[in-house]
């Protein structure tokens, strides 16, 4: 037997198909559908009708086809508006919101409420939020939001606005990154909406998102193809630290016993594997089409290394 909302899903697919809306209908029959909360109660003339909020969980692809385009996600709330209304019942909003990893379900299912009996389950890690906007900006094609937001952890708490709780998250990033969104507002306010867009719920549609220095804790993973060439250098005894990412780039400190150099990682083939330049400290240019393997890796690092005059080298 069909749930309310999957029956309710199935109607509004039949109508977007009939309409020709069929990449519509394909992403309805992909998301969750459910009914959430209580019906409210309305008055439309002479009628008395049961209202119903809907929430519709998609995944970030299709969370971007409908925001990018609101012509669709209206046609999307006229289909199930269409569906839902009977002499009895309607619509009473339809909410979208954003899958999150690693279970798929929306933010909603674990939404603060003011005073809990109980919980049936613990509300996810701020860290599922953190994935799902970083899977956001991937799916908007902004890497720079993505890398950012790979390299960031995210603490969350709650305060009071006005008579209800509201979320606040703070997105601790690594200072290279910090620096740049303060140059940069635009690539700020892109981390902001990708956060509130994945946290979104159907009560609580709003959360408020600051920014901090990731300062203490474990050190963010390194992003590939940083992390293969920074696993290699550990091995001959180097130690490789990220110091700057200025528009995009990428600056590492490689630290031996005898010695640092800088290491720029720059776009382009690989005829010449690691090059030289002169800065403050010995600089070298490696290209990034070089780390595309463990074992490329592992012949650039022992370059660094020898430009370190270390000694363990295997």
């Amino acid at each position: 037997m069909l749930s309310e909302g999957s029956a309710l899903a199935a109607g509004a697919r039949s109508l977007l198909d009939v309409g020709g809306q069929a990449e519509l209908a394909a992403l309805v029959e992909r998301s969750a559908v459910e009914l959430v909360g209580e019906a409210d109660r309305w008055s439309m003339g002479a009628r008395e009708v049961r209202a119903y909020r809907v929430v519709l969980t998609v995944s970030a692809e299709d969370h971007v086809l409908l925001t990018a385009h609101p012509n669709r996600l209206s046609t999307l709330r006229d289909a199930f508006a269409a569906a839902a209304r009977t002499p009895e019942t309607e619509l009473g909003g339809l909410s979208l919101v954003l899958a999150l990893p690693p279970t798929g379900a929306g933010f909603h299912r674990h939404a603060y409420r003011d005073a809990p009996a109980a919980r049936a389950e613990p509300p996810p890690p701020p860290a599922a939020v953190l994935g799902g906007a970083a899977e956001l900006c991937k799916a908007r094609k902004n890497r720079e939001a993505e890398g950012i937001l790979r390299r960031a952890s995210m603490e969350q708490s709650y305060v009071q606005a006005a008579a209800r709780s509201m979320r606040r998250f703070l997105l601790r990033l690594d200072p290279a990154d910090f620096a740049r969104i303060e140059r940069e507002p635009p690539l700020a306010e892109s981390l902001t909406s990708a956060v509130r867009d994945a946290a979104a719920t159907a009560d609580d549609p709003a959360s408020a998102v600051h920014f901090g220095l990731r300062l203490d804790g474990p050190v963010p993973e390194l992003p590939e193809p940083e992390a293969r060439l920074a696993h290699s250098l550990a091995g001959k005894g180097a130690v490789c630290v990220p110091i700057t990412r200025p528009d995009g780039e990428t600056w590492l400190a490689v630290i031996g016993a005898s010695g640092v150099v800088l290491v720029e990682l720059v776009p382009g083939p690989d005829k010449a594997m690691v090059t030289r330049g002169e800065v403050k400290v010995p600089r070298l240019r490696v290209s990034a089409d070089v780390l595309v393997s463990a074992e490329r890796a592992d012949v650039a690092s022992a370059l660094i290394v020898a430009a370190l005059g270390a000694s363990k080298i295997r």
